[in-house]
C-alpha cells in the first residue's frame, strides 16, 4: 500500500514537473512545491493507519466481548462497501470502520449504574467531612484535628450494557408490572425496673406483610397484612403516653393460640398535575399523612413512645374507610385535607365523619441556613364531637443535629381524650465518627389528661445499624408520676387502681428488620 503511494506520489511529481520546466517556473517554487507533496503523502498516510490501528482493535473488542464473530460482521461490512464501488482504499477503510462503529454501537449501550465502594474520609469533632487531609492535619473551617475514618460512598458511573444485560433488564422491568411484596418484622422487649409486681416483663413483636402493584401509570395499590402478638407495659402500667406504641392497636392473638392476620391499610394512590396532587382512597391510617415530623414519627425506628409517634390530642380513629388529598405548590407551601369513618363501618361511611385539615410549610434554609418543616392542622371527630389543633415542626441545626417540637390543645373535650399536650427532642445522626449509620434521641412529654391530672415522660435511645435491612435499638423510659398499676382478682376481674410508685422506668431493645 505504502510503495503505492510512493509511486502514485512519484509520478503526480514528475507530471508536475515536466509541466512546470515547460512554464519557465524557478526552482525555488519547484523545491516549495515538492515540500507540499511530501507533507500530503505523509498526512495520508498518517490517516491510513489510524484507521487500520482503529479497525484492528474493533475486530479484537468484538470477538472478545458479546460472544459476536466479527469474520461474518466484516465480510458483510465488505460486501456493502463493495456494492458502492468506492474509487480509492482510503474510501474503503473509512466504510468499513463505519460499519463496524454502527455495529458496535449496537451491541453496547452506556447505561448508568450505582456501586457502593469502601472510601476513607478526614472529619472534625464538629463533623466537616473532607475527602482528603488538609497539610497541617486541621480543619479549614474550625481549625480543630482531623481524623481518618472509613466510611462507604455510592458512586455513579456509566459501564456498557451487553444484549444480554439489556435482555434482563427488560425481564425486571416486566417483573416491575407484577405484584412486589414486602416484609416488615419487629420486635419489642421490655423490663419495668422499679415495680414490685410480678409481671414486670414484656414481650411484643408485629409482622406486616405489604403488597405493592401498579395498575395504571402514576397509581399505587398498597395492601398491609399484619399481625401483633404479646403486650407492652401499658397493660399494667396504663398510661396516658403509651410505653409501646407499636402494641397500642392490640393483639390479633386468638384465646386458642393462633395469631390472626387483619387489613391494616389497602388503598389506592393515584398523582395528577406533575405530582403536585396526591388522592388516596380506601382504608387508610391518616397519621401517614398528617402530623409528620422526621424526627418522632415511627415506632419501629425511632421513638417508641405513643406520644412521640403522634400527638395525644389528634386522637385518630382506628384504620377505616377514608379519603386524604394532598397538594404540593412546589414553592414550599402543602395542603392536606382528610376524611374517614371513625367506627371502620362499611355502613353509613360519612355519617359523622373525622376530618382533618394541615397546611405545610418546607424549607431548605431557615434557621441557622438548614433544612425545617413546619405544619399546622386542625380536626373535628364527629362522633365524639371534639375538636383540637396542633403543631408540628423539625429544624435541622447542624447536617447531623435535628430538634423537634409538638403541641396540641382540644376544645370540647371528650372522654378518655387529653386536654392538652406538648412534646419536645433531639436526634442526632452518625454521633460516632465510626458509626455513621446511628441515631441517637431523647425527648421529653407532658398531657395533661381529661380528669386534669398531669403525665410526664423522657425517653432516650440508641438505634444500632447492623445491615441494610436491620437495626437494633436500645431504649429507656421514665414515666412520672405513673399512674396507679392494675391489679386483678383472682377471677381475673380487674379491681380500682392504686398508685404503686412516684416513677417508672423501663429498659428495652427492639429489633427491626425489612425486607
Amino acid at each position: 500500500m505504502q510503495i503505492l503511494l510512493f509511486i502514485t506520489g512519484l509520478f503526480v511529481f514528475n507530471f508536475y514537473n515536466i509541466t512546470v520546466f515547460a512554464e519557465g517556473a524557478s526552482l525555488e517554487d519547484l523545491m516549495r512545491q515538492l515540500g507540499t507533496l511530501k507533507l500530503e503523502q505523509d498526512n495520508l498516510k498518517a490517516h491510513m493507519s489510524k484507521n487500520e490501528e482503529k479497525m484492528s482493535a474493533m475486530e479484537v473488542e468484538l470477538q472478545r466481548l458479546g460472544g459476536v464473530a466479527p469474520t461474518q460482521e466484516t465480510a458483510r461490512a465488505e460486501e456493502g462497501v463493495q456494492a458502492t464501488l468506492p474509487t480509492t482504499k482510503k474510501e474503503r477503510i473509512e466504510k468499513r470502520v463505519e460499519s463496524l462503529e454502527e455495529m458496535t454501537g449496537k451491541m453496547f449501550l452506556l447505561e448508568p449504574v450505582e456501586e457502593i465502594k469502601k472510601v476513607s474520609e478526614w472529619v472534625c469533632p464538629e463533623g466537616h467531612i473532607y475527602d482528603h487531609p488538609s497539610l497541617d492535619g486541621r480543619c479549614h473551617l474550625c481549625g480543630k484535628p482531623q481524623e481518618e475514618r472509613v466510611a462507604y460512598r455510592k458512586f455513579k458511573y456509566a459501564r456498557k450494557e451487553s444484549i444480554s444485560d439489556r435482555i434482563a433488564a427488560m425481564m425486571e422491568e416486566g417483573f416491575k408490572k407484577k405484584v412486589a411484596v414486602g416484609l416488615s418484622a419487629t420486635g419489642v422487649f421490655q423490663q419495668l425496673v422499679n415495680s414490685r409486681k410480678k409481671d414486670t416483663s414484656f414481650a411484643e413483636g408485629s409482622l406486616d406483610l405489604l403488597f405493592f402493584h401498579r395498575p395504571m401509570i402514576n397509581s399505587t395499590l398498597f395492601v398491609d397484612l399484619e399481625a401483633i402478638g404479646g403486650r407492652g407495659p401499658d397493660f399494667i402500667v396504663g398510661s396516658a403516653s403509651g410505653l409501646n406504641d407499636d402494641a397500642s392497636r392490640g393483639s390479633t392473638h386468638d384465646t386458642d393460640g393462633v395469631d390472626r392476620l387483619s387489613v391494616r391499610e389497602a388503598w389506592l394512590q393515584s398523582i395528577f398535575m406533575k405530582d403536585r396532587l396526591r388522592l388516596v382512597g380506601g382504608k387508610i391510617d391518616l397519621t401517614n399523612y398528617f402530623d409528620m415530623n422526621a424526627v418522632a414519627n415511627d415506632e419501629t425506628t425511632q421513638f417508641l413512645t405513643s406520644a412521640f409517634v403522634n400527638n395525644p390530642v389528634l386522637s385518630p380513629p382506628v384504620n377505616g374507610p377514608g379519603l386524604a388529598g394532598y397538594f404540593d405548590t412546589k414553592k414550599g407551601y402543602g395542603f392536606g385535607l382528610g376524611i374517614q369513618n371513625p367506627r371502620n363501618s362499611g355502613t353509613a361511611v360519612f355519617d359523622r365523619p373525622y376530618t382533618i385539615g394541615e397546611v405545610d410549610y418546607h424549607t431548605p434554609k431557615f434557621l441557622f441556613g438548614q433544612a425545617g418543616n413546619y405544619r399546622l392542622w386542625g380536626r373535628y371527630n364527629g362522633d365524639t364531637k371534639s375538636r383540637a389543633v396542633g403543631l408540628s415542626l423539625d429544624q435541622q441545626f447542624t447536617q447531623r443535629l435535628t430538634g423537634f417540637a409538638r403541641y396540641g390543645i382540644t376544645g370540647n373535650t371528650a372522654v378518655d381524650e387529653p386536654k392538652w399536650a406538648w412534646s419536645l427532642g433531639l436526634g442526632l445522626s452518625s454521633p460516632f465518627s465510626s458509626r455513621r449509620y446511628d441515631r441517637i434521641a431523647t425527648a421529653f412529654s407532658q398531657i395533661k389528661t381529661f380528669n386534669r391530672t398531669k403525665e410526664d415522660l423522657v425517653e432516650a435511645y440508641y438505634n444500632l445499624f447492623l445491615t441494610d435491612h436491620m437495626n437494633l435499638s436500645l431504649n429507656s423510659q421514665v414515666l412520672f408520676p405513673a399512674r396507679p398499676e392494675l391489679r386483678m382478682s383472682e377471677d381475673g376481674i380487674p379491681l380500682p387502681r392504686e398508685r404503686e410508685n412516684d416513677f417508672l422506668t423501663t429498659f428495652g431493645l427492639r429489633l427491626q428488620m425489612d425486607f
